[in-house]
């Protein structure tokens, strides 16, 4: 029976699970080629999956996700405050979790098992009034003849099993192979986090044990029984203290062992698995605490690479799933992600070159407004003509303008000219580099308020 059950719980277990015990609902863990059982707990042993999956979770998480109504004649969008299903998902989806928490949870577990799913309960606030968690190795889903999903979820404390429609789940689905049930990174990443998982045991071992130490004792003579097994107890000391000096006796010498490449190779394939990890969860290798091929210049780059081609993917994961079970007038109200809370590091940048835009005539300042997710203005549907910076514009069908032929000047009159010249571009470029500051300066500042933020520029110019 031990070996059973060795076999059947890979040694978590310490006790044979009963035949209503969670164990065998939930996930075996499957046993890699490395001999390690992968789960999802197992997992998160390792730093680095335990950082990039928390890193994912949590940066979703923290974004703003808001409402929005779509206004008539493409006047863009508002923030639907008024709907009942605003406070559900920008607030308090349940009575125990806010939306942090909530979609946190959400997304880890879109990781781990590719699927996370949410029970759609009706109250006060109407049809969604609450959205109740549910693990999801409890859950079972199925397509029936009508093309339909039904979801079969087993109460983990009566161990029923109940069967809903999928108008009543709230169901986030990650790659899927068959379009039902979607397959977490984790277990495409089993075979991979087996190998750190052995990885990181071996080299606890190696240093926890005194591996490095160990060796051979050589003795001139015989020693008797009693002399060999004190010799030998001498050697036996408490964890951590392996290091610490022995005596011999009789003229014994003792002779280390040299750690073999292979130990060595097998400690250092521990930094490997942090890049490894990394390609998994599609994270920069910095922001796990690789910083061997990292630079400042790179790692800005990588930063909003995350932002584009890793965060992007769940967020809109996220959005088009809201669209389907919990907004019925698709055409009037849509749900998104704030992304600008990941950016407003960045608002200075993002904030010029709405600015060039709008005064190159490239967008009219209510487009610029629409971007932002801010109600158009009357008056700014027309782009702004270039030669309002000079504060004259050219009649419309007036030649253009000729240059004068420039009279006879002497060599004095030339170098007056351009050192009047030099004077007026240092002007510029100091008026300019002012600006610059004092704008990125206001950026900061009202980082949290975009309106503010407007009205201070406004203001300025």
């Amino acid at each position: 029976m031990d070996v059973l059950r060795s076999l059947l719980t890979g040694g978590v277990h310490a006790h044979t699970p009963g035949p209503d015990d969670d164990f065998w609902y939930g996930p075996a863990g499957v046993l890699t080629p490395a001999g390690m059982r992968v789960d999802e707990k197992g997992a998160r042993k390792l730093s680095a999956w335990y950082r990039g999956r928390d890193l994912i979770s949590t940066a979703l998480a923290m974004l703003p996700l808001q409402v929005f109504e779509r206004l008539p004649e493409d006047q863009g969008a508002t923030v639907a405050r008024a709907h009942p299903l605003y406070d559900v998902l920008h607030r308090k989806p349940n009575p125990w979790q806010n939306s942090f928490e909530w979609r946190r949870q959400a997304t880890g577990h879109l990781i781990d098992h590719g699927n996370a799913y949410s029970r759609i309960v009706e109250g006060a606030r109407g049809f969604a009034d609450q959205l109740h968690p549910i693990t999801p190795t409890l859950v079972r889903p199925e397509q029936v003849t009508s093309g339909r999903v039904v979801y079969h979820i087993r109460d983990a404390r009566t161990h029923e099993t109940r069967t809903w429609t999928q108008d009543d789940i709230f169901h986030l689905r990650a790659a899927s192979d068959d379009g039902i049930v979607g397959k977490g990174v984790l277990q495409w990443a089993r075979e991979s986090l087996g190998t750190a998982l052995a990885t990181e045991s071996y080299a606890s071992r190696i240093f926890g044990r005194g591996t490095l130490h160990g060796g051979v004792i050589a003795v001139p003579g015989t020693l008797n029984e009693e002399a060999s097994k004190r010799m030998a107890k001498s050697f036996v000391t408490a964890a951590g203290d392996w290091h610490l000096p022995k005596v011999l006796e009789q003229g014994a010498t003792f002779t280390a062992n040299d750690l073999t490449p292979e130990d060595f190779q097998m400690i250092l394939s521990r930094k490997f698995s942090i890049t490894d990890i990394a390609r998994w969860l599609g994270l920069p290798p910095h922001m796990l605490g690789d910083l061997e091929r990292s630079t400042n210049n790179n790692i800005e780059h990588q930063g909003k690479e995350f932002v584009t081609y890793n965060l992007g993917p769940w967020l809109s994961l996220w959005e088009f799933a809201c669209h389907d079970p919990l907004i019925l007038n698709t055409a009037r109200f849509c749900v998104e992600f704030n992304r600008n809370a990941l950016v407003s590091g960045d608002l200075a940048t993002r904030w010029q070159a709405h600015q060039i835009a709008i005064q190159t005539g490239t967008f009219t300042r209510n487009e610029v407004r629409r971007i932002e997710n801010r109600n158009k203005l009357p008056g700014l549907d027309e782009p702004l003509n270039p030669a309002h910076l000079t504060g004259k514009s050219p009649a419309a069908g007036s030649p253009p303008l000729k240059r004068a032929a420039p009279p006879d000047r002497d060599e004095d009159d030339d170098e007056d000219a351009e050192q009047a010249r030099a004077v007026m571009v240092g002007a510029a470029a100091r008026l300019l580099r002012k600006e610059i500051k004092a704008v990125r300066a206001a950026a900061v500042k009202c980082a949290a308020d975009a309106d503010q933020f407007a009205a201070v520029v406004t203001q300025f110019y």
